[in-house]
């Protein structure tokens, strides 16, 4: 009884995007040079990994029997349509191709003891019952062959159909295709001893009949040429396990596959391939169980964690020096929401310099989370998204004053004092994201003509984070975590503030978060936003955090106004290292890798998008942060800016101002606010459709599959957020 192969769908969108555009078939000069794809910035070298990429031997039946008519509606053979889903899954750009080293095999039978046999009338190069076609590595200098996918191609159309379409005189000698293997991998691991071992190989056999004997005319007899006697001591004693697609076979070739299937470590049965259909899709599974397996652990645990430290302090609602609230787009929560999540140059869209065909998103796990007033306990500090892929939708309705502006308390989010806002739990509908979401914004009290109520508590921000990272941490490592991370995994905080923290954070305790972090391996960048950290003692400050949290490797960056913003955060990540064989997230053609339903947001002008978050559950009651202290509401000097028991006062001679409302110029006003945008989310052209983590059985083929797994046609597209 065959089976299909099961994979957990959910993760598929994050991690099979690397599968990307289709390049020019390779043509190999004779049989025994495979065709190289060229080592460019498409191809990840090894070197440049955090992982040993697994070697795959793939071994194919080049009987006979293949060359029998089994697709009835295209008039193709079993060998064809083989041919051409093993061409898709290992083609160039493919993931296989890109983090795996390929070789292909394929096997017939041995007329004869002596060495050195071919099979009459086979004009394809088998020799004694096999013949390797694409190697792992080249054998006189040992470099393994990088992204090699279109040799496995080029190496099956130049082997054309089994005797050239003949019924009859090639058989199925499949014990010395799995000897001839063994002694390969036996051979490479003694070639590469700097592997230590460490490096995985998998077997995966393409079969449309029971095993025969040597001379190929004897099915499933002897009983010493059974192909599991070798694939069960490739796995009890090399843990290489042999994966068994069988084709198209009687009941007793059913039985040979599950067999080999069961010894080689995969079993109880083998994969289902017994119609066209279902070999599409059962060779797309393998894809996903190979990643599921060997790959994305390796590669999640390497992709970098980033947490966002907002300021949300009133200033950042007020413009003019603090003298009054800002209207759409001229506030600095507008223009740092523009900077982090907008249309245009945010933090998401990012290029990277050593991966140019990827951009920020797309391989970094990225969280949000603000600080502002210590009280109410436990005051305004909320981790608002932990780190995940996929985020930026998240991060743009978190941070919208539309998204908490409801009646009663909030006409207008730009209305100025008094504003009361509703904070809101993402996951519930609207706009319905998978992982926790809440959205925040500074306090606005008093009747004043500026906000004012939420303070600087900048100690009580880097605390939250600080112990946030350590329990995600722990659970990130902890068997079946979801995104796993490691004691290697790379951990940044940016932190962005407007103002000083005198006289609510001290400078010891701000020292002593920051070089906490930093000696448990997190370095903090420190951003000056708005004009007020041009003050010789904001300077100072900023300076001395800079200083703090890199062990004085860093300067902090002086940002005054958007455009400037956007170049720290790009500086910034032009300074991180990413992994080129981590790369496969493609978050523009799967906004949502573990949604179970699209999330809509209703907009007044178009269908939006929303995008999942990979968290530990945030322990914020965001209904804290509705709540206003009547005792810090406060009174400004029109002249400074200067607040008391509300936003930063400095012995009244400093200020936490952000832009001035001349730096409101039409491209630095945020496009999505006060449009009629329902949270400002990103439009998209198409649907975040996905499929149930469920088994999908026989209705779906490859090009469903690839489809499924965001690569239809295998062209990588950005999305129009426009």
């Amino acid at each position: 009884m065959k089976r299909l192969l099961g994979s957990s769908w959910k993760h598929i969108a994050l991690q099979l995007g690397l599968l990307g555009g289709i390049a020019a078939a390779f043509v190999i000069g004779t049989r025994e040079e495979p065709a190289q794809a060229d080592d460019g910035p498409d191809c990840p070298d090894e070197g440049d990994c955090t992982f040993k990429k697994p070697n795959i031997m793939i071994i194919m039946d080049y009987s006979t029997s293949m060359n029998n008519v089994w697709d009835m509606q295209n008039n193709l053979t079993r060998w064809q349509v083989v041919v051409s889903s093993i061409k898709t899954i290992t083609q160039d750009g493919s993931f296989l191709s890109e983090n795996t080293h390929l070789a292909l095999m394929r096997f017939g039978h041995d007329p004869s003891a002596a060495a050195g046999t071919l099979i009459p009338n086979d004009t394809s190069g088998i020799t004694d019952g096999q013949k390797l076609d694409v190697p792992w590595y080249d054998a006189q200098n040992t470099p393994w062959y990088e992204c090699n996918g279109a040799a496995i191609g080029a190496a099956l159309d130049a082997a054309g159909d089994p005797i050239n379409g003949s019924l009859v005189g090639i058989g199925t000698w499949t014990k010395g295709a799995m000897d001839y293997t063994k002694t390969l991998i036996d051979a490479a691991v003694a070639a590469h001893p700097e592997d230590m071992g460490d490096r995985t190989y998998l077997n995966v056999v393409v079969t449309d009949g029971a095993w025969t004997g040597m001379d190929g005319t004897t099915p499933l007899a002897p009983a010493g040429q059974n192909p599991a006697i070798t694939a069960a001591d490739l796995f009890d004693n090399d843990n290489v396990r042999t994966y068994v697609v069988a084709v198209a076979g009687d009941a007793a070739a059913e039985m040979a596959a599950d067999g080999l299937a069961v010894a080689g470590g995969t079993g109880p049965t083998a994969i289902d391939g017994d119609t066209p259909a279902l070999l599409e899709m059962a060779l797309a599974a393998l894809v996903q169980d190979i990643i599921n397996d060997v790959v994305a652990p390796e590669c999640t645990s390497g992709l970098p964690r980033i947490m966002v430290l907002l300021d949300a302090s009133s200033s950042m609602l007020n413009i003019g020096m603090g003298t009054m609230a800002g209207g759409v787009g001229t506030t600095g929560w507008d223009k740092a929401r523009e900077a982090l999540a907008g249309d245009v140059d945010s933090l998401f869209d990012l290029g990277l310099v050593n991966l140019p065909n990827q951009v920020v998103e797309d391989v970094v796990h990225l969280g949000l989370s603000v600080f502002g007033h210590n009280a109410p306990a436990p005051g305004e500090q909320q981790v608002l998204i932990n780190y995940g892929p996929c985020m930026k939708d998240n991060f743009a309705w978190a941070l919208d004053p539309n998204t908490s502006c409801e009646m009663p308390g909030c006409d207008d989010p730009w209305g100025g004092p008094p504003i009361v806002w509703t904070f809101k739990d993402g996951t519930q509908d609207p706009p319905g994201f998978d992982r926790p979401t809440d959205s925040h914004m500074p306090k606005c009290d008093g009747n004043n003509l500026f906000c004012s109520g939420s303070g600087t508590y900048t100690h009580l921000g880097l605390d939250l984070i600080n112990n946030n990272q350590v329990s995600y941490l722990a659970a990130a490592q902890m068997m079946g975590a979801e995104f796993p991370a490691d004691a290697n995994t790379q951990f940044i905080n940016i932190l962005i503030t407007d103002g000083q923290y005198t006289g609510y954070s001290t400078n010891a305790q701000v020292q002593t978060e920051l070089e906490q972090m930093y000696n448990n391996g997190t370095t903090t960048y420190v951003i000056g936003f708005g004009d007020g950290v041009d003050l010789p003692a904001a300077i100072a400050q900023l300076q001395s955090m800079a200083d703090w949290g890199s062990a004085g490797a860093l300067d902090y960056y002086d940002a005054n106004n958007q455009a400037a913003l956007e170049m720290a955060l790009s500086d910034i990540i032009a300074s991180i290292s990413f992994d080129p064989c981590c790369a496969f997230n493609d978050c523009s053609e799967n906004p949502e890798p573990t949604t179970i339903e699209p999330d809509p947001v209703p907009s007044d002008e178009s269908t939006t998008d929303t995008t999942a978050t990979d968290t530990t559950d945030s322990t914020t009651d965001p209904t804290t942060d509705s709540t206003t202290d009547p005792t810090t509401d406060s009174t400004t000097d029109p002249t400074t800016g200067d607040t008391t028991g509300g936003e930063t006062t400095d012995g009244g001679t400093t200020t936490s101002g952000t832009d001035t409302a001349t730096d409101t110029t039409a491209d630095e006003v945020g496009t999505e606010s006060g449009t009629g945008d329902t949270g400002g989310v990103d439009t998209d052209d198409g649907c975040n459709c996905s499929v149930p983590d469920s088994d999908t059985g026989n209705t779906r083929g490859l090009a469903g599959s690839l489809l499924l797994l965001g690569l239809g046609g295998l062209i990588r597209r950005r999305r129009n957020r426009g």
